[in-house]
């Protein structure tokens, strides 16, 4: 990564990817079954964390159900992606947060672990590290902690981080590390492939609960100050898994699952405000039935108010049989039927190299790249090659051009 190929994936997201693609190939149905167990076990994972923590009046696993619900409220968030991966640290994260607020258990190891999931989080998503800014806000409102702990929650989080730079360093690539993988993923753009009227309307029942049981935690509800504390405390992990969802470089409805925790919480508590269970029963059928019937509707295009038709990749025309290609343009529509070929895979960052041969490096680049791992077709819409061609004649002695495309020649 990012030495031979030209990408801003997090490192562990491109190997858990190379891990999958290893294990089932191009497999979606492998792919839906392996995300159904991680989402299995996430939902499992909430309920014990907050049922160790006392964090109800009473324990229970509603917290488990509610999330196994609020999971489909898109048909995308059933899809195996390192977002799905990541969240998964973060809830080791929210535990080891709570047991530094329950003055009861404040150990080192806790608050470094804490640091060193929320890295591991980031190294999937780089989003996820807006959760280490919110950990350092959370433990300064409800803790006493010393200097020597927030310096522990720091190192934690950036050892992973340094190992990694080191293990690039060793082979000669800490530049394209930095260039491809941090320096883009800290710029604040994103590519929305959903609207945010979509959205709403995905989001729209399960906001709703979240409204209700806000307005009957503060009329009804009586905390300890423990269980004041958490609430507070899940508040703010709820406004800054918004920020994480403002900051993720691409919009999509499963960037949402980070809120599943924080209304799970929230609604949890509601329901066990009401004192009539069939009355609490039928509240969970509604959200059931209502987030289900939305999430099938949208999904066959019956709602006409959300649109996924940016989440689906075009199905075109294969070129040639089994062939490599090089695409230097945003439409990645002709990868779904050949495999990539040259170092050049995102167009956003690859564009700065092919658009610039005026320099020495862009050219020994772009050399580098066609002679490693020459595609058999590139599609050159816009030109951006022939500049290069003109300046490298062993690269141009092996193309034919046939409008937009070159061609490998084939050898005799």
């Amino acid at each position: 990564m990012y030495v031979e190929v030209i990408d801003s994936i997090a490192p562990l997201a491109a190997w858990f990817n190379g891990l999958m693609d290893v294990l089932f190939g191009r497999s979606v149905l492998a792919r839906h079954i392996v995300a159904f167990f991680l989402i299995f076990l996430q939902a499992s994972y909430i309920g014990v964390v907050f049922a160790n923590k006392r964090a109800f009046a009473e324990n229970t696993y509603i917290p488990s159900l509610i999330a196994g619900i609020l999971f489909i409220f898109s048909f995308d968030t059933i899809c195996l992606t390192p977002e799905l991966a990541g969240a998964w640290f973060l809830l080791p994260a929210l535990n080891n947060l709570f047991k530094e607020i329950e003055f009861r258990e404040q150990r080192d190891e806790s608050i470094f672990n804490l640091g060193v999931y929320i890295s591991l989080a980031s190294l999937f998503s780089f989003s996820y590290s807006v959760y280490l800014v919110g950990v350092v806000i959370t433990l300064i409102i409800f803790t006493r902690s010393s200097a020597r702990k927030y310096f522990l929650l720091v190192f934690g989080f950036l050892l992973p981080h340094l190992l990694f730079m080191s293990s690039f360093y060793l082979v000669d690539g800490l530049t394209p590390l930095m260039e491809y993988y941090y320096l883009p993923n800290l710029q604040f753009n994103s590519t929305p492939y959903i609207s945010i009227r979509s959205l709403w309307v995905l989001g729209a029942l399960p906001l709703t609960f979240l409204f209700i049981s806000f307005v009957m935690m503060n009329r009804d509800a009586r905390f300890s100050k423990y269980q004041s504390q958490l609430v507070q405390c899940m508040f703010l992990w709820l406004i800054f898994s918004v920020l994480q969802v403002l900051y993720s470089k691409d919009l999509r409805p499963q960037n949402l699952i980070t809120l599943i925790p924080s209304l799970c919480f929230f609604i949890t508590h509601f329901l066990l405000l009401i004192r009539r269970k069939r009355i609490a029963e039928a509240y969970v059928w509604i959200l059931l039935l209502g987030t289900v019937s939305v999430s099938y509707f949208a999904r066959f295009n019956l709602l006409p108010s959300v649109s996924y038709h940016l989440l689906f990749v075009p199905d075109v025309k294969p070129t040639a049989q089994k062939s490599s290609v090089l695409v230097l343009d945003n439409d990645w529509s002709i990868y779904r039927h050949h495999s990539l070929a040259s170092p050049f895979f995102n167009w956003n960052l690859s564009h700065e190299i092919f658009g610039n041969p005026q320099y020495y490096e862009n050219v020994i680049r772009v050399y580098d790249g066609l002679k490693s791992d020459p595609p058999d077709i590139i599609r050159d819409k816009d030109g951006l090659l022939h500049p290069f061609l003109e300046r490298i004649p062993e690269i141009r002695k092996l193309y034919n051009k046939d409008g937009i495309y070159y061609t490998k020649k084939v050898s005799n």
